[in-house]
């Protein structure tokens, strides 16, 4: 046999040109083209560099608009931006708590797309991330286009939700509060919309008292020179500048909020010259009251701790009554003496002591004079007996 490698490679090159083997070679080529035009055809799903882009697909400030959808569909919170912040169309163009939707925005752009957990449309409905069976669905818009659509399901730990990408297979396991997601438009208000300054108050009334601060900063109640309770007209200003809110009930007036017989219209004078009226009432329904201020179109749902004290304060109730001292027996007073009603004049002189029976029990006590001699008082008395 010979070793020339020019005779070798002449040996097999017949054998690459076989039939087999073209056809062979062929079909690895083809399978090469169809992978490589499946990877080009999916897109971002199965793009090298998918998982290290985010889920938001603009900047935070680029949101305009912000929509909730509930499970089944019947509850939609639309958040809309306008200037000069966010509010809530549905009551009223409301102001929304701008830190709350910042909040939002924010954990959205931090979402880096992650490596999927499941693809399967039997994991999706499990998850509860599939087109028709979710519990929430949120869309972000900006000026032109949808920037986000994800469809969110369970909570798998604190802080965590699987998601879903409308439109893709992949189920995701993204760090998301649902509470940052609420469909409740109450958990999206402005909490200060009736909150004052107290500096600002100048005066208050209601229908039985009348508050009023002077130039030196001292408060005064009309009909009366008495002095005030401090601590009770502080704490009353204080109630009336911070007055807290469960939620606003819209700006159409109902018979339900029985504003037309109120328990309590309260009057706030400013430094600034505007007037604002409070008129509170009971709900028809139910333990919670209704405030409408007049500065505002929003009627607002209070409970009972939001007042506090308000509906019961009375005039009284601010002026400051001194205690009365008290009429207890003096400490060292000395019990009376026993009087018995059987006792006669006679009884009382017989039971008194006598001098003699009073000084009987000290004779033998009676001090001796210096010189020893006894005296008088001490000698013997002569027996009569004796001569």
């Amino acid at each position: 046999m010979s070793n020339n490698p020019v005779t070798l490679e002449q040996s097999w090159r017949p054998d690459l040109r076989a039939p087999i083997v073209m056809v062979l070679a062929g079909l690895l080529v083809l399978q090469l083209l169809l992978a490589l035009g499946l990877g080009l055809g999916s897109g971002r799903a199965l793009a090298p560099g998918a998982a290290n882009t985010p889920l938001l697909e603009a900047t935070p400030e680029a949101a305009r608009r912000i929509q909730i959808l509930s499970a089944d569909g019947a509850t939609t919170l639309t958040l809309v931006k306008e200037e000069p912040g966010w509010i809530l169309p549905e009551l009223g163009d409301a102001p929304v708590l701008e830190l709350k939707v910042e909040q939002l925005l924010g954990a959205l752009a931090e979402l880096m797309r992650p490596l999927p957990i499941a693809t399967s449309e039997s994991a999706r409905q499990r998850f509860k991330v599939a087109d028709t069976a979710f519990e929430r669905r949120l869309i972000v818009e900006d000026d032109s286009e949808r920037v986000l659509d994800l469809l969110i399901g369970d909570s798998p730990g604190f802080r965590r939700v699987y998601g879903r990408l409308a439109g893709e297979p992949g189920v995701y396991d993204l760090r998301l509060a649902q509470s940052d997601i609420s469909t409740r438009a109450d958990d999206w208000v402005d909490p200060g919309l009736l909150r004052l300054e107290t500096a600002e108050i100048e005066r208050i009334a209601s229908r039985d008292w009348t508050l009023t601060k002077g130039a030196d900063g001292a408060w005064t109640l009309a009909d009366t020179d008495q002095p005030l309770a401090l601590e009770a007209v502080d704490a009353l200003v204080m109630r009336i500048a911070n007055l807290s809110y469960r939620g606003i009930l819209g700006i159409n007036d109902d018979p339900g909020y029985n504003q037309q017989d109120p328990e309590l219209v309260l009057t706030i004078d400013l430094v600034t010259g505007e007037q604002r009226e409070y008129r509170i009432s009971r709900l028809h329904a139910g333990p919670d009251h209704v405030l409408k201020d007049s500065a505002q179109p929003w009627y607002f749902k209070l409970t009972e701790l939001d007042l506090g004290e308000l509906l019961e304060t009375a005039a009284a109730d601010l002026i400051d009554t001194p205690a009365r001292p008290d009429s207890a027996e003096p400490v060292d007073a000395l019990p009376e003496p026993e009087h018995d009603s059987t006792a006669t004049p006679e009884s009382a002189a017989a039971a008194a002591p006598t001098a003699d029976t009073a000084h009987a029990g000290t004779a033998e006590e009676t001090p001796m004079p210096a010189d020893g001699e006894p005296t008088p008082a001490t000698m013997s008395a002569p027996d009569p007996g004796l001569d």
